[in-house]
């Protein structure tokens, strides 16, 4: 009897307990995306970056990869292979579940949809891909092929109801993809549609690139091999299909009947017949101090006459090959040559630059605003077109601990991602790197890459000058470079070397014909020549340097001098075209020598004037603002400045979330009013807070908290749940109690500034899982229970053993 009670207690007591067990089904839907990456010949590639879509990036590690926390839905996915060619790949995904994908360095995927004609809804289809025999049937999803070698062309068909006569055919250039332009590889096929493609060529079969393809109110640009897809034209119209560049047509128009099948249609130019051909400037880039110079240029096929134009001013017409141009003021004269005939004219976009300098420079070699660019080749594959721009001067140490004189340098390209930096600081002795630092843009990664370098060249164990008239014959070289990549080995250096000079070396490059000398750094035990540099004194710097010591991935690195320009005129420091994210700002314009008083001019208004090189301006509103700075010499002559054009245009970032270490967060329902979140506002290191709190010779990878910069009127913040948002809070405090039913949430909120009338994106979300109490009684009050419905069973069976007892007797 005694067993059969405590069987009956336990019962009960499992059947109390028991409701307030947490429930492990209300999990969020996160997916996630794992799989390989691979080098072009298979082999597993070095650290790789993964991205979906603006969430942080994820490393592989020995050529594998797991990314999570995906939400469900369509995202941009990236691959970008650091140590493996710089490459990027770029490509759309839809996520419903867990996903696997192998990334091929070199390689993309084409991705593809289908619709019906009538209501643009996705349906199924077969779809095949030509070349590689592969085809699958697309039931309302995204479907791809691949990966396929960037740069090769692939044609995909596809039909809806299986009939052979009803194909539609598409053909594309694999492309690898960009931030701007992520999805290349990306198409749509509409039921009752087809496409037209081809190649346009001139009459001599030569590719004719940007040239503007249209028809039937559908217009593509045609890439440089001439390329072009017209894609869903409708099935049984009539589209006229022309050809145009420069705004002017260069192809007859032809009325095509748009059917299925296969859709080539090439082009041919019908423009070009006996246009002169393209004169070209023999005079190189170079300086003169006011003082006459001849201009001289090679005449093409079937020219007539030439025309002859300054700053875009025509100054000479006629049918000599060469001009003596006499300068009237100071600056860059930029020359453009036009070849004529009757048939027509051709401008060479090719220009010529002769820089007209002041009648004496500056005691320093460099000053702000004198730029060099080069052609940069980095063995074994990888090549860029880098601007260096000396922007001011300050004194650091080198890798030895002395102090040096450097010029400060900005690095830029046009190849550089929004927010991508580099700067130098190169040692104003013999123009070599003292300090170099880089930083990735903030949407690739947020590592950053910091050089230390020191140069002690001597002559019989004695400090010797580069360039003085008693040149070193040794360098001790050292250098220490910190790469911020997880597991990257940073790169250290400390050699001895021979120092071989030799004068009057000519040397050419994009830029011209130079006189240089000819400096030769060899390491003393192998023998290598770790530097080869060209130094000309007009350019005022190297025309060429080939550094087979480069402390990258690269066996060496090819500087060749493309361009370079000394200014006559004052320039501004501030960059072209910058995009301020703050109503307060500075302008910064470069000392010019011999200047004692700048005028600077805001939309045509003087806003400034005094003998400081920066004017700081408050109180601007959103919009474009133009800039212009007057010089005024002591001989009382003035000298202007080309225009520097800004945009205002203040950017409220998303608020972030602070003080939650998971998501999702499990809160019960007897606690769902007392539990408080929290938010800041972040601004990231490539706005303008960023430019007015951390110079560049600081570690800028940080976040600056700028909410009162930004005065907040108010936050809100929504919660969606079961696809229903609305709004739980809105006020100014940047925190908020939670009093939520129930349920699963998605938690974001924004902010608004009226200062600025400018609000935020929605945040990064957060998700709450509100469980249901199963009780409310309190424990106390349970035990009690127990307590009596124990004694009520003890007596219950008490009382069924005396019966039982009694009934024997």
């Amino acid at each position: 009897m005694k067993f059969k009670a405590s069987l009956i207690a336990s019962i009960l007591l499992v059947l109390l307990i028991s409701p307030a067990v947490q429930s492990e089904d209300d999990e969020i839907s996160l997916v996630s995306l794992s799989g390989s990456v691979f080098k072009s010949d298979g082999t597993p590639a070095n650290s790789t970056s993964i991205k979906v879509g603006s969430m942080q990036s994820s490393w592989s590690d020995n050529g594998e990869y797991v990314f999570e926390g995906i939400a469900p839905g369509e995202h941009t996915v990236r691959a970008y292979f650091m140590n493996d060619g710089h490459t990027v790949v770029y490509r759309k995904m839809f996520f419903d579940s867990d996903a696997t994908l192998d990334w091929y360095e070199g390689k993309n995927w084409v991705t593809f949809s289908t619709s019906d004609n009538q209501a643009d809804d996705a349906t199924s289809a077969l779809v095949e891909m030509i070349e590689m025999s592969e085809g699958i049937h697309l039931q309302s999803e995204v479907g791809a092929f691949g990966p396929y070698e960037i740069g090769e062309y692939y044609t995909i068909c596809a039909h809806f109801n299986g009939e052979e006569d009803s194909k539609q055919y598409l053909r594309f250039k694999m492309s690898s993809g960009s931030s701007s332009d992520p999805w290349p590889n990306d198409f749509a096929f509409r039921n009752g549609h087809n496409s037209k493609y081809g190649y346009l060529k001139s009459s001599h079969g030569v590719p004719v690139e940007g040239a503007t393809v249209s028809a039937g109110g559908i217009d593509t640009i045609t890439n440089s091999d001439g390329f072009f897809l017209l894609q869903n034209l409708e099935i049984d119209t009539t589209p006229t299909i022309i050809a145009s560049l420069g705004g002017i047509e260069i192809t007859d128009p032809i009325a095509m009947e748009i059917d299925f099948g296969e859709g080539w249609f090439n082009l041919t130019s019908t423009s070009d017949s006996n246009l002169p051909g393209p004169a070209n400037f023999t005079t190189q880039i170079t300086t003169v101090q006011n003082s006459p110079i001849e201009i001289t240029w090679k005449g093409g096929a079937h020219s007539e006459y030439y025309r002859l134009y300054e700053n875009g001013d025509l100054i000479y017409t006629g049918g000599n090959e060469s001009f003596i141009f006499e300068p009237s003021e100071l600056g860059s004269r930029i020359f453009k040559i036009e070849s004529v005939n009757s048939n027509g004219s051709y401008l060479n976009p090719e220009e010529l630059q002769i820089i007209v300098l002041p009648s004496q420079f500056s005691s320093s070699l460099w000053e702000p605003g004198m730029s060099w660019s080069y052609y940069v080749l980095s063995t074994p594959e990888d090549h860029q077109n880098l601007t260096f721009t000396a922007i001011g001067s300050e004194t650091v140490q080198d890798s030895f601990g002395r102090d040096r004189d450097t010029y400060l340098v900005r690095i830029s390209s046009g190849d550089y991602a929004m927010g991508e930096k580099s700067f130098r600081w190169v040692d104003s002795d013999n123009l070599l790197d003292i300090k170099t630092y880089w930083s990735d843009a903030p949407e690739v990664s947020s590592y950053y890459q910091e050089g230390h370098l020191g140069w002690n060249f001597t002559a019989s164990g004695v400090e010797a000058g580069l360039f003085s008239k008693n040149p070193p014959t040794s360098l001790h070289f050292n250098r220490t470079n910190f790469i911020s990549v997880p597991g990257h080995p940073d790169v250290h250096d400390n050699t001895m070397n021979a120092v071989i000079i030799e004068k009057d070396v000519e040397i050419m490059t994009a830029a011209g014909i130079f006189n240089t000398t000819y400096i030769s750094i060899i390491d003393v035990e192998d023998g290598i020549a770790s530097w080869e540099l060209w130094y000309n004194s007009t350019v005022r710097n190297y025309v060429r340097i080939i550094d087979r010591l480069p402390g990258s991935h690269s066996d060496s690195v090819i500087y060749d001098l493309s361009s370079y320009d000394i200014p006559a005129t004052p320039r501004f420091v501030t960059e072209e075209g910058k995009l301020f994210n703050d109503d307060e700002y500075f302008i910064e314009w470069t000392e010019f020598q011999g200047a004692t008083n700048y005028e600077l001019f805001e939309n045509g208004e003087i806003v400034y004037s005094g003998s400081a090189t920066s004017s700081q301006l408050k109180g601007r509103g959103n919009g474009g603002y133009s800039y212009q700075i007057i010089a005024t010499l002591s001989s009382g002559e003035t000298l202007s400045s080309d225009f520097l054009d800004v945009e205002v245009f203040f950017v409220l970032n998303a608020p972030v979330f602070t003080g939650l270490e998971e998501s999702p967060i499990y809160i019960s329902e007897n606690e769902a009013d007392s539990v408080s979140v929290s938010w800041v506002l972040l601004n990231r290191p490539d706005g303008g807070a960023f430019e007015d709190t951390c110079s560049a010779t600081e570690d800028c990878d940080f976040l600056i908290n700028y909410e009162t910069m930004a005065e907040i009127g108010w936050y809100s913040m929504s919660a969606e749940k079961e696809g229903l948002a609305y709004e739980i809070y809105n006020g100014s405090q940047a925190s908020t109690l939670l009093d939520l039913e129930p349920g699963q949430y998605r938690l974001r909120v924004k902010a608004y500034s009226e200062v600025n009338g400018v609000s935020s994106e929605y945040s990064d979300s957060i998700f709450v899982i509100v469980e249901e109490s199963r009780t409310s009684v309190p424990l106390s009050s349970v035990v009690a229970m127990i307590s009596v419905m124990l004694v009520i069973l003890v007596l219950i069976v008490v009382s069924i053993s005396s019966k039982k007892s009694y009934s024997n007797e």
